[in-house]
């Protein structure tokens, strides 16, 4: 039996042995195997405008800066739809920089400009926005004019501030407005696109569709055009103006041209001067800032995320405008890193282990365990009987012993017994050796501890020996000797231990 043991507990061991082998094997292949990716350079052709990057087209500083000047920043990680739905908690500012990972649809652009028409900030910056999220604000639409620049996209460090911002004049404040405050001037890179401002006729305006065709007047910057058609791209209210567009008074040293004009609409309406878009900064051929009323929120428009990204930040008055822009409001300021590539649909833990061989090694490790699960669930050879219960125990064979005894009447055999236990422990307790010690000394030590009589003690011990020896008893004799012998015990306090099992 305990060799079948010995060899089960070597098959096991071995077993076990081989699976730590396979495992040190897989995980050394897996090591070898990975190749670790270069981590791409950021560039202005694939950008990450993302609050996590701390690269050069990356908006970590202007997080962190927001962050440790006492603003209540968060990275909104949800869909749109959660803006909504979160109550008191939902932020009072949000912020898409683009250019995005993770594309918005319909139903996303909805849920956003749902949340401001009922009172939300929305701030996009951006080159090329989506036309979508830039909706028509009364009679009036804010158009993106991608710059010419951009197909020297390629080939240019955006870590190189004398390349981005080669020959561009810096941006001035338009007019003094909340986003204008302790502004002197802005710098833009050369690849930022303008703001058009668009007057639609209010009788070709379709309230069922973004999509606007009907005729329009374009309100752009050309460096070329005659001082005396340059003029304010924002309506003065409460002052009279005329049927044509032209005429409209220059509120600031900022020149302004119109172009494609195809109508001639008044434009002294109240209703269509509180709702038309607002240009707060600009330089000599760009409008670079500018905001719109939608429902009873706010659309804000910064043509060029090089002003907040890491690499631009830092000039002149960037970090100011962009506080501005997106502290302005009360409450709190969330950056959408959902449509950056971060969200409730992917999974973090796989996320953070991605591009390593940890993912890897857990789907081997996974297929491994199942694999011995299923082994040990199934046997590959005949079936074995069921073990046999054993039915016997210690009491059981205690009884019969003493079944047997009482049954040949071996009382001698008992007392015998009984006799070299309490001589045994009885020896222990004084401290002597109890194949040395005489029945006297022993009787002598017993009688001193116990004040019981010597002689009665040794007369007893004399006894038991004699029967051990071949005397003669019977079985009230036996119960009467053993009787005395616990009771010398008790006196003693010899007490009985349990022998431990292993």
């Amino acid at each position: 039996m305990a060799a079948a043991v010995v060899r089960t507990m070597k098959e096991r061991l071995f077993i076990f042995l081989a699976l730590i082998v396979l495992v040190v094997i897989l995980i050394g292949l897996n090591a070898a195997s990975y190749v670790q990716k270069e981590k791409t350079p950021d560039s202005e052709l694939n950008p990450n405008r993302s609050t996590y990057n701390t690269g050069t087209t990356g908006t970590r500083a202007f997080y962190d800066l927001l962050s440790e000047t006492g603003r209540k920043v968060t990275r909104w990680q949800e869909p749109p739809s959660a803006l909504n739905s979160s109550g008191i908690n939902a932020p009072s500012t949000f912020v898409v920089i683009g250019q995005l990972r993770r594309e918005f649809d319909e139903g996303e652009i909805r849920d956003l400009l749902e949340w401001v028409e009922m009172g939300g900030k929305l701030v996009i910056i951006d080159r090329e926005p989506l036309t979508e999220l830039l909706p028509t604000s009364g009679t009036w639409r804010v158009a993106p004019a991608p710059s010419e620049e951009e197909m020297f996209l390629f080939g240019i460090d955006p870590s190189d501030q004398k390349q981005m911002t080669d020959k561009v004049i810096a941006g001035k404040p338009v007019q003094p407005s909340i986003y204008t405050t302790n502004i002197n001037s802005v710098q833009p890179s050369r690849f930022a696109s303008s703001i058009d401002l668009i007057h639609l006729e209010a009788s070709d305006i379709d309230s069922n569709s973004e999509n606007k065709t009907g005729r329009e007047s374009r309100i752009g910057i050309s460096e070329s055009a005659p001082k005396e058609m340059k003029f304010a791209a924002e309506p003065v209210r409460k002052q009279e103006t005329s049927n044509n567009i032209n005429e409209i008074p220059r509120a600031s040293g900022t020149p302004f041209q119109t172009v494609e004009v195809e109508t001639k609409t008044a434009i002294n309406d109240d209703d269509d001067v509180q709702i038309a878009p607002v240009v707060h900064v600009a330089n000599d051929k760009k409008n670079l800032l500018a905001d719109f009323p939608y429902g009873l929120g706010k659309i804000v428009y910064l043509s060029d995320p090089y002003i907040v990204s890491n690499g631009g930040i830092a000039l002149v008055d960037n970090a100011r405008l962009g506080i501005n822009i997106v502290a302005s409001a009360e409450g709190s300021i969330a950056f959408d890193e959902y449509h950056q590539g971060f969200g409730s649909n992917r999974n973090q833990l796989l996320s953070y282990f991605a591009g390593t061989p940890v993912i890897a090694i857990i789907l081997q490790l996974a297929v491994l365990v199942g694999a011995i699960f299923y082994s040990q669930s199934r046997r590959f050879a005949r079936p074995l009987p069921d073990d046999e219960l054993d039915r016997l125990s210690k009491l059981e064979y205690v009884a019969a012993m003493a079944e047997l005894q009482q049954r040949t009447k071996a009382f001698d055999l008992a007392i015998e017994n009984i006799y070299k236990d309490f001589r045994r422990r009885a020896a222990r307790a004084f401290g002597v050796d109890n194949h040395t010690t005489t029945r006297k000394e022993m009787a002598d030590l017993i009688a001193e501890r116990t004040l019981l009589d010597r002689n009665d003690v040794e007369d007893l011990m004399f006894k038991c020996e004699d029967i051990t020896y071949g005397e003669p008893t019977n079985k009230k004799e036996m119960v009467e000797i053993t009787s005395r012998l616990r009771e010398i015990e008790e006196k003693l306090g010899l007490q009985r231990r349990k022998k431990r099992t292993r």
